[in-house]
Protein backbone atom coordinates (compact mmCIF):
# COMPACT_ATOMS: atom_id res chain seq x y z
CA UNK A 1 0.00 0.00 0.00
CA UNK A 2 1.73 3.34 -0.80
CA UNK A 3 1.21 6.10 1.27
CA UNK A 4 -1.52 8.02 -0.10
CA UNK A 5 -3.70 4.71 -0.12
CA UNK A 6 -2.71 4.67 3.84
CA UNK A 7 -4.13 7.77 4.56
CA UNK A 8 -7.17 7.09 3.70
CA UNK A 9 -7.80 4.50 5.23
CA UNK A 10 -6.49 5.72 8.45
CA UNK A 11 -8.12 9.32 8.07
CA UNK A 12 -11.37 10.14 9.81
CA UNK A 13 -13.62 10.63 6.84
CA UNK A 14 -15.48 14.52 6.39
CA UNK A 15 -19.12 12.40 6.52
CA UNK A 16 -18.52 11.05 10.51
CA UNK A 17 -16.53 14.62 11.43
CA UNK A 18 -20.12 16.38 9.79
CA UNK A 19 -22.20 14.07 11.67
CA UNK A 20 -20.39 14.76 14.87
CA UNK A 21 -20.47 18.60 14.30
CA UNK A 22 -22.55 21.32 16.73
CA UNK A 23 -22.83 25.02 16.66
CA UNK A 24 -21.11 24.73 19.95
CA UNK A 25 -17.36 22.82 18.45
CA UNK A 26 -18.15 24.95 15.20
CA UNK A 27 -17.44 28.22 17.74
CA UNK A 28 -14.54 26.67 19.27
CA UNK A 29 -13.09 25.86 16.21
CA UNK A 30 -13.41 29.23 14.77
CA UNK A 31 -12.45 31.11 17.12
CA UNK A 32 -9.12 29.32 17.72
CA UNK A 33 -8.91 29.20 13.77
CA UNK A 34 -9.26 33.23 13.55
CA UNK A 35 -6.21 33.22 16.61
CA UNK A 36 -4.02 30.98 14.80
CA UNK A 37 -4.58 32.50 11.57
CA UNK A 38 -3.61 35.90 13.02
CA UNK A 39 -0.66 34.67 14.98
CA UNK A 40 0.85 32.97 11.49
CA UNK A 41 0.44 36.22 10.07
CA UNK A 42 2.37 37.76 12.47
CA UNK A 43 5.08 35.14 12.55
CA UNK A 44 5.20 35.67 8.86
CA UNK A 45 6.31 38.93 9.03
CA UNK A 46 8.47 38.60 11.85
CA UNK A 47 10.28 35.67 9.46
CA UNK A 48 10.16 38.13 6.72
CA UNK A 49 11.97 40.61 8.89
CA UNK A 50 14.16 38.46 10.81
CA UNK A 51 15.35 36.06 7.80
CA UNK A 52 14.75 37.56 4.32
CA UNK A 53 15.88 40.94 5.74
CA UNK A 54 12.84 42.63 4.64
CA UNK A 55 12.75 45.78 6.52
CA UNK A 56 9.50 47.25 5.20
CA UNK A 57 7.62 46.76 8.26
CA UNK A 58 9.48 47.09 11.13
CA UNK A 59 8.58 45.65 14.03
CA UNK A 60 7.56 48.84 15.64
CA UNK A 61 4.43 48.49 13.79
CA UNK A 62 3.50 44.81 15.38
CA UNK A 63 2.98 46.08 18.53
CA UNK A 64 5.32 43.43 19.76
CA UNK A 65 8.81 43.98 21.48
CA UNK A 66 11.82 44.88 19.35
CA UNK A 67 14.09 42.83 21.91
CA UNK A 68 14.48 40.43 24.75
CA UNK A 69 17.03 39.94 27.16
CA UNK A 70 15.99 36.57 27.11
CA UNK A 71 17.68 35.24 24.09
CA UNK A 72 20.90 37.93 24.59
CA UNK A 73 23.60 35.50 23.96
CA UNK A 74 22.06 32.71 22.27
CA UNK A 75 23.37 32.37 18.65
CA UNK A 76 21.74 29.16 17.04
CA UNK A 77 23.89 27.19 14.85
CA UNK A 78 23.36 27.04 10.90
CA UNK A 79 21.76 23.87 10.71
CA UNK A 80 19.61 24.97 13.34
CA UNK A 81 18.34 28.10 11.54
CA UNK A 82 17.71 25.81 8.67
CA UNK A 83 15.29 23.63 10.66
CA UNK A 84 13.83 26.83 12.27
CA UNK A 85 13.49 28.74 8.90
CA UNK A 86 11.51 25.06 7.92
CA UNK A 87 9.52 25.38 11.03
CA UNK A 88 8.11 28.85 11.12
CA UNK A 89 7.61 28.46 6.89
CA UNK A 90 5.27 25.64 7.91
CA UNK A 91 3.59 27.03 10.78
CA UNK A 92 3.06 30.41 8.42
CA UNK A 93 1.73 28.35 5.31
CA UNK A 94 0.02 26.51 7.58
CA UNK A 95 -1.82 29.42 8.72
CA UNK A 96 -2.39 30.46 5.36
CA UNK A 97 -3.94 27.46 4.50
CA UNK A 98 -6.31 27.24 7.25
CA UNK A 99 -7.37 30.84 6.14
CA UNK A 100 -8.43 29.62 3.44
CA UNK A 101 -10.06 26.75 4.40
CA UNK A 102 -12.01 28.43 6.77
CA UNK A 103 -13.16 31.32 4.38
CA UNK A 104 -14.93 28.40 2.75
CA UNK A 105 -16.38 26.43 5.66
CA UNK A 106 -17.28 29.16 7.76
CA UNK A 107 -17.70 32.28 5.57
CA UNK A 108 -19.27 30.66 2.46
CA UNK A 109 -16.82 31.71 0.24
CA UNK A 110 -16.22 29.48 -2.90
CA UNK A 111 -13.12 27.56 -2.15
CA UNK A 112 -10.45 29.48 -3.78
CA UNK A 113 -8.71 25.97 -4.99
CA UNK A 114 -5.47 27.75 -6.64
CA UNK A 115 -4.40 29.61 -3.36
CA UNK A 116 -5.40 26.29 -1.40
CA UNK A 117 -2.80 24.36 -4.22
CA UNK A 118 0.07 27.29 -4.19
CA UNK A 119 -0.21 26.93 0.23
CA UNK A 120 -0.03 23.21 0.05
CA UNK A 121 3.16 24.18 -2.51
CA UNK A 122 4.52 26.38 -0.45
CA UNK A 123 4.15 23.78 2.67
CA UNK A 124 5.76 21.09 0.49
CA UNK A 125 8.48 22.77 0.24
CA UNK A 126 8.91 23.92 4.35
CA UNK A 127 8.52 20.55 4.72
CA UNK A 128 11.39 19.19 2.20
CA UNK A 129 13.79 21.52 3.61
CA UNK A 130 12.65 20.63 6.86
CA UNK A 131 13.67 17.15 6.30
CA UNK A 132 17.11 18.24 4.74
CA UNK A 133 17.70 19.95 7.53
CA UNK A 134 17.44 16.58 9.77
CA UNK A 135 18.72 14.38 7.07
CA UNK A 136 15.55 12.32 6.28
CA UNK A 137 13.97 12.05 2.75
CA UNK A 138 10.26 11.26 2.62
CA UNK A 139 9.95 7.99 1.81
CA UNK A 140 11.81 7.36 5.49
CA UNK A 141 9.29 9.49 7.15
CA UNK A 142 6.17 7.87 5.13
CA UNK A 143 7.25 4.83 6.32
CA UNK A 144 7.91 5.40 9.33
CA UNK A 145 4.68 7.37 9.95
CA UNK A 146 3.02 4.35 8.48
CA UNK A 147 4.18 2.09 11.17
CA UNK A 148 3.52 4.27 14.10
CA UNK A 149 -0.36 4.77 12.90
CA UNK A 150 -0.64 1.04 11.90
CA UNK A 151 0.39 0.43 15.29
CA UNK A 152 -1.95 2.76 16.97
CA UNK A 153 -5.07 2.12 14.51
CA UNK A 154 -4.78 -1.55 13.57
CA UNK A 155 -8.17 -1.36 11.68
CA UNK A 156 -8.17 2.20 10.52
CA UNK A 157 -9.51 5.26 12.47
CA UNK A 158 -11.60 5.24 15.54
CA UNK A 159 -12.13 7.92 18.03
CA UNK A 160 -11.80 5.47 20.77
CA UNK A 161 -8.18 4.21 19.57
CA UNK A 162 -7.26 8.46 18.52
CA UNK A 163 -8.24 9.08 22.62
CA UNK A 164 -6.54 6.13 24.01
CA UNK A 165 -3.04 6.69 22.18
CA UNK A 166 -0.12 4.71 24.27
CA UNK A 167 2.49 7.02 22.78
CA UNK A 168 0.94 9.74 24.57
CA UNK A 169 -0.10 8.23 28.07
Amino acid sequence: MNYSQFVRSRVKSGEKIAAEMTPHKIGLLTLQIDDVVRESGTLDKIKKYTIYNDDKHGCSSWGLPCSSSAFDGVEPTPSQCELLHAAIGIAGEAGELLEAIRNHVFDGKPLDEDNVIEELGDLCFYLEAAMQAIKMNRADIEELNMAKLSERYKDGYSDQQAQERKDKQ
